[in-house]
């Protein structure tokens, strides 16, 4: 099951939302989408195993409302509605250097996964659209793409950007 839960974030809301948080330095160089030493990136985990790890309330607070309207999104859009059941929120931001494995989100337990694309413009020939068991979502900013935790998945190689690709990710308890 994938869903693609378009124009969540506006794209005034996606250009805040970078600078802000481009802007903040709460970014650890070295995150990793596996526990390996290749396809290091920068990135945040604000929550995980349901655990504050970046006690940045503002972020938080962002992120917790965030998921809400999110969540509205797509029971608009998809009639499907999902407990407010937050295990992680986790930040990435790559350039033409940086890679994630294919990996998955949660194996222990029943979860959802949700990939926001923050960066606030895309040119769809910059690459980085989300790889998700063969099935590749172009990058558009605003959109969240909702799929089980335990769906390998990936970003597909970037070229030469002006910007960051900045995305979230949640993981959500079912």
């Amino acid at each position: 099951m994938i869903k693609i839960i378009k124009n969540v974030l506006n794209k005034e809301d996606c250009f805040s939302l970078y600078t802000g948080l481009i802007n903040t330095s709460m970014w650890n160089l070295n995150r990793h989408s596996e526990s390996k030493l290749r396809g290091a990136f920068p990135g945040v985990t604000l929550i995980h195993d349901e655990q504050v790890i970046t006690n940045d309330q503002y972020w938080i607070g962002y992120f917790n409302c965030l998921f809400d309207r999110i969540n509205a999104q797509l029971k608009q859009q998809h009639n499907f509605l999902l407990q407010k059941n937050i295990k992680r929120i986790a930040l990435n931001a790559q350039n033409d250097n940086h890679y994630t494995e294919f990996h998955t989100d949660d194996r222990k337990e029943p979860c959802y996964s949700i990939v926001g694309f923050i960066t606030p413009q895309w040119a769809e020939e910059w690459g980085g659209e989300l790889n998700v068991e063969g099935e590749i979502i172009k990058y558009s900013p605003g959109d969240f793409i909702l799929f089980d935790s335990t769906q390998v998945h990936t970003s597909q190689p970037i070229k030469k950007i002006p910007y960051w690709r900045t995305s979230i990710n949640y993981v959500i308890k079912k």
